[in-house]
């Protein structure tokens, strides 16, 4: 049985031009969509591990699945951090967004 991993869009990025094969359409349509990513996987995988890092962040209960979410989107307001925490049901404090914010802009 394998264990379920979250991953960022840079990384599916990374791993899919990693392939020297023929891709599948879906394949296809993943690497297009990959290609949005704004950070490189390395980037995208330092700033995960630095949201993770927060509290608020890790008791989550899906927290690897928001700091994945909060590192594709790349947030820049409070009110686009606050809609990734309401899917959580869960409500942020203005202080607590803009440290992700604040994080996020050191990756812009």
């Amino acid at each position: 049985m394998t264990k379920d991993r979250y991953v960022t869009l840079a990384e599916v990025k990374e791993m899919l031009e990693a392939e020297s094969r023929e891709f599948t359409p879906e394949q296809k349509l993943a690497l297009e969509h990959a290609r949005t990513a704004k950070l490189s996987a390395e980037q995208a995988r330092e700033l995960k591990g630095k949201l993770l890092e927060l509290e608020f962040v890790r008791d989550l209960n899906n927290a690897e699945a928001v700091a994945v979410k909060i590192t594709d989107i790349i947030p820049t307001h409070f009110d686009d951090v606050r809609l990734i925490y309401q899917k959580e049901r869960r409500v942020i404090d203005k202080k607590q967004g803009e440290e992700i914010i604040n994080l996020v802009n050191e990756y812009l």
